[in-house]
Formats: C-alpha cells, sequence, structure tokens
C-alpha cells in the first residue's frame, strides 16, 4: 500500500522531476542489479537507457541492497524498511516503432512490517517530500482528457463507435504522440 501517481513523462521532462528531488536534497539511486549499486546527488546518474530510480530521502534513513542469483546488487524494494526513505520513480518507455506508450509513476510506500510484524509508517520528511513531488509532477504532465473509442459490438452493426474520455496526468510531448495514434499503456 502506498501512494502513486501514474503519469505519461518522456526523459526530457523526467529530468526536471529529477532536478526538484535534487533540490528538496533527494539522493538519486539507479534501480538495476549490477555489480555496485550507482546513487549520487547527480543528474547525470539519469541515463534514457534505464527508466526506473530511487528518490532517496537522506533524513529518513539509508537503504538496504539485495544480492540476487546472479551475484549482482539490487535495491530492496520499497515493500521493506526502504519504504521509508525511497520514492520510486521513472519516466514513459516510448516505442516508436510499436507506437505505443507505457505510464510511469511516483510511488511512496505507507509503510512497512518490522520483524515483530509492527507496522512502521512513512516518515514525514518523506511525505512531504513526495507531496512536493507530486505537485511538481502534475505542473510538468497536466492532467488531460483523452477521447478513446473502445470497439465492440458496434463494429457488427455498423454503428458509430462508443467514445469514452479518460483523464491522464501526461506532458505535452506524449499527448501529442497520442494524438498521431500511440497507444497508451
Amino acid at each position: 500500500m502506498g501512494k502513486q501517481l501514474n503519469y505519461y513523462m518522456e526523459y526530457d521532462r523526467f529530468l526536471l522531476l529529477a532536478k526538484k528531488a535534487l533540490e528538496l536534497g533527494c539522493e538519486i539511486i539507479r534501480d538495476e542489479h549490477t555489480d555496485e549499486i550507482q546513487r549520487g546527488f547527480s543528474l547525470d546518474l539519469i541515463t534514457p537507457e534505464l527508466i526506473f530510480y530511487y528518490f532517496r530521502v537522506p533524513q529518513a534513513g539509508d537503504i538496504i541492497t539485495g544480492i540476487d542469483m546472479y551475484g549482482k546488487q539490487y535495491v530492496k524494494g520499497s515493500y521493506s524498511s526502504n519504504g521509508s526513505c525511497l520514492i520510486e520513480a521513472g519516466f514513459s518507455a516510448i516505442w516508436e516503432t510499436e507506437k505505443l506508450i507505457c505510464s510511469n509513476r511516483l510511488y511512496s510506500s505507507s509503510g512497512y512490517y518490522d520483524e515483530n510484524k509492527a507496522f512502521v509508517g512513512r516518515p514525514e520528511c518523506t511525505d512531504k517530500v513526495y507531496k512536493n513531488l507530486v505537485r511538481y509532477a502534475k505542473k510538468i504532465a497536466p492532467k488531460n482528457e483523452i477521447v478513446i473509442k473502445q470497439l465492440g459490438a458496434q463494429d457488427i452493426t455498423n454503428l458509430p463507435g462508443i467514445e469514452l474520455k479518460e483523464k491522464f496526468y501526461m506532458t505535452d510531448y506524449c499527448l501529442q504522440l497520442q494524438r498521431k495514434g500511440f497507444i497508451l499503456r
């Protein structure tokens, strides 16, 4: 359980969100299995090749890592005590040839259960940073109403398609791609 904001945001706009996280005092951690966890207080850690990251709130604690079956280090997810200090973040995967855009999110765990099965809630400092990042993300990727046509019985009867309207948090760039026929996932 936790709080999350789903959005469609390309790499360049995500850099703005990561910059905001740095301004709020967060450390950036790359979410990948590797020989050594890559982390620091620099936008250089964010590359177009990797879409998932963590923003760590230093006042809330340090991360716990694990070793996978290939001997690579990774950050244990937000469903552990790491949830106290981590905010998951990423940018959308955009596949030009498939005409597909996958959403990503900001996510902050509401807490975790310790070894005594007692619930430990998210610290106030993490909550404050998360809420600040959500407000900023909504400025970068404002809510847009999208018309989606749903196919169904109207195809058989030759009646007009049913139009559904949904609202998504989306950057202008992703919105333009959607209007050009890209599918949102």
